[in-house]
């Protein structure tokens, strides 16, 4: 029976709603007032209600989260930007509500980063601070421990509640120069704020042969409980990887209760390590883009969606897939009250999928292709009860990856 009794903002009607959070998997409408989650349930009556969008066929789902992007356009160079995006082509234009940029700005200019770049985002938008006080605008960002501050990083993150904590890329020069020094810096600054560190493990600027030893000593002695590892899947030197086989410091530091984030990246994945790792029973908790301007549109990356259906040809469900982008990230940032779910008085954050059946070819950087019966193309993203358009897409036909056949 229809309820006609209830007025609202935004009703999503018709759709299979995906609610890893609540166990909803079920046809279902979902009522939105004043930017929260009004109602979860079939039939909900639209007389009274100011929009209508019609989901039938869809998935409907929380607002995906990307744990890893680099998000902070204008924060570089003036133009020809190869490296940063903007938030909402990271962001809501890609059917993702939340963003996390992971260490685009360090300490000393992460203010044009909250002033200036996130008010203007229809995105969510959140921030780990680079460990090197200039973040990319710096690449390497360090090369010596004269580009760490730990007091200007301590403030930085104190002084703004959307910076939720700092990014350390495990690579050379930096490593070469402070070795295990490092990431303890990036460690020292996450505890004395209180908040989670996220490290990029698998060297791939200039493959220090260090490197997998300083990763045991990180995984083991430095990373605790709520940090993340990003790059799970890498092949790269000082990676999950061994020889081919899954490190035991890996599954000892998950056993101590950090996160494994995979982070496509422009080449911090590849199908051959992926599938060691996956085989070896490893399932990573989250799927980030890593996404930037360069890998956008030439790839790997492409979007959130196109990462998610990459990850899917490995064995991860759909389902998994989702509860990967939505309601595990939120648990890391400690914000499961907030984002991540469909429950009732929650933010009104939501994505609209379509997941597409055929034959498609899911690329990395090096070595072969992903197949995949499905991919995922977004459909619409809400945030904050408001429907956002998306662009057209990475490709020249849109969303879709690359068909096999």
């Amino acid at each position: 029976m229809q309820n006609h009794s209830n007025s609202y903002d935004l009703v999503i009607s018709g759709g299979r709603v995906l609610d890893p959070t609540n166990n909803i998997d079920a046809k279902l409408d979902i009522a939105v007032s004043k930017g929260k989650i009004a109602a979860v349930e079939a039939n909900i009556g639209t007389t009274n209600t100011e929009r209508v969008v019609e989901a039938k066929g869809l998935v409907v789902t929380p607002g995906l989260i990307d744990l890893h992007t680099h998000a902070s356009a204008g924060m570089r160079k003036p133009f020809n930007e190869e490296f940063l995006v903007t938030p909402d082509t990271a962001g809501v234009s890609a059917g993702v509500t939340t963003i996390v940029d992971a260490g685009s700005t360090g300490a000393l200019n992460v203010g044009g980063l909250v002033n200036y770049v996130e008010p203007e985002a229809k995105t969510r938008v959140l921030a780990l601070i680079n460990i090197g006080s200039m973040g990319v605008a710096n690449l390497p960002e360090v090369k010596s421990i004269d580009d760490i501050n730990h007091d200007a990083a301590v403030d930085a993150i104190q002084s703004s509640a959307i910076v939720v904590g700092v990014k350390a890329r495990m690579v050379t020069p930096g490593i070469t120069a402070l070795g295990i020094n490092l990431p303890k810096a990036a460690k020292a600054i996450a505890t004395e704020t209180g908040t989670l560190m996220m490290v990029h493990v698998g060297d791939i600027a200039g493959q220090d042969e260090s490197a997998p030893e300083i990763t045991s000593t990180l995984l083991t002695e430095i990373m605790t409980k709520g940090d993340v590892v990003t790059h799970t899947l890498s092949g790269e030197i000082g990676s999950l990887l061994a020889e081919g086989t899954l490190i035991p410091e890996a599954m000892q530091a998950r056993e101590n209760g950090v996160y494994f984030d995979i982070g496509v990246g422009g080449g911090n994945f590849s199908f051959d390590s992926a599938r060691k790792i996956i085989d070896a029973g490893f399932i990573p908790d989250t799927i980030s883009s890593d996404i930037t301007a360069a890998s956008r549109f030439a790839g790997p990356v492409f979007s959130l969606t196109e990462c998610m259906g990459k990850v899917m040809t490995l064995g991860i469900t759909f389902e998994q897939a989702i509860e990967m982008t939505t309601s595990k990230p939120a648990h890391i940032l400690g914000m499961a009250s907030e984002l991540g779910s469909l429950s009732i008085g929650s933010n009104a954050d939501i994505s609209i999928l379509d997941l597409v059946n055929g034959d498609f070819a899911f690329h990395a950087r090096s070595g072969p292709d992903g197949k995949g019966t499905e991919a995922i193309r977004p459909v619409m993203s809400v945030r904050d009860g408001l429907p956002m358009p998306l662009d057209h897409g990475p490709r020249p036909w849109g969303w879709l990856p690359t068909s096999s056949r």
